[in-house]
């Protein structure tokens, strides 16, 4: 018998909580996550609604952790539902990768880096990672990214050997609840922090969340990027003057390549108008 070429394809397995989630469970959060609403992600996988609930209902038995959070438009993922989804996408983007740019940002860049790739890559070469800037920072200083949009100026004192150019400016907002504190894992939320501390006002931070609107609801005190609040809609008033929590958005990068440099170019130019 002839010996047949087998067919060799990578796949992404992620251990939550000494859990393994197959592939499909994987894909199953991913939908939910995307879609924002368990029938399209059921549509989507092509199954039935309450074929994908015992999915959900399986993951969370196996993970032994409640991934789901009831809102008024429906069952969607809770914070730890969504940061296991965030993983995954970034893992199999990665994966995805066929040897072009590769550019990170948060939920807080997003929609300049969308805007600026749509001019400064109309062929759609990039891939675009978006996570937060402590991961980012690792893939890039592992070599598995190109271009890095850092919320945070501060990560840019732990730079060597790289350029950088800032493309943007944000302000903080800042809810004032008492001494205890949520941190938003986006942001330069360190620059809040520490005005906090030049003013000797005493503070704890208590918990930390991806999901600005659940911050917001949590009790806590919190600081949020005012772009981040306007494009989500959230109506903040701050009871810090804004002016006094400016700080830059900056983009990261090692080689200056044709691809980069109009990227940087037109993240500035789109920086200046937002």
């Amino acid at each position: 018998m002839p010996a047949r070429e087998l067919k060799l394809e990578p796949a992404v397995a992620l251990r939550v909580g000494g859990a393994t989630l197959t592939e499909r469970q994987l894909e199953v959060l991913r939908a939910v996550y995307e879609e924002g609403s368990q029938n399209r992600a059921a549509a989507r996988m092509g199954i039935a609604t309450p074929v994908l609930n015992r999915h959900l209902a399986h993951i969370e038995a196996k993970v032994r952790t409640e991934l789901l959070v009831a809102t008024p438009r429906g069952t969607t993922l809770n914070e730890e539902g969504e940061r296991i989804a965030l993983e995954y996408i970034a893992l199999s983007r990665r994966m995805e990768h066929s040897g072009g740019t590769v550019v990170g940002g948060t939920i807080v860049s997003e929609e300049l880096l969308l805007a600026a790739l749509t001019t400064a890559d109309p062929e759609g070469e990039c891939e675009l990672i978006i996570s937060d800037d402590r991961r980012n920072l690792r893939d890039f200083n592992a070599g598995l990214m190109d271009v890095v949009v850092l919320d945070d100026p501060q990560y840019l004192f732990d730079l060597e050997g790289t350029r950088w150019q800032e493309v943007a400016t944000d302000r903080l907002l800042h809810v004032d609840r008492g001494p205890r504190y949520a941190g938003c894992v986006y942001g330069a939320q360190r620059i809040g922090f520490r005005h906090l501390e030049s003013v000797g006002a005493e503070f704890r931070v208590v918990r930390h969340f991806r999901s600005p609107e659940m911050m917001a609801a949590s009790g806590l005190s919190f600081f949020i990027n005012e772009s981040l609040a306007l494009r989500r809609g959230m109506r903040i008033r701050s009871d810090t003057d804004p002016s006094r929590l400016v700080h830059q958005i900056n983009a990261v990068y090692r080689k200056e390549t044709n691809r980069v440099r109009r990227l940087v170019s037109d993240m500035r130019k789109i920086g200046r108008r937002v």
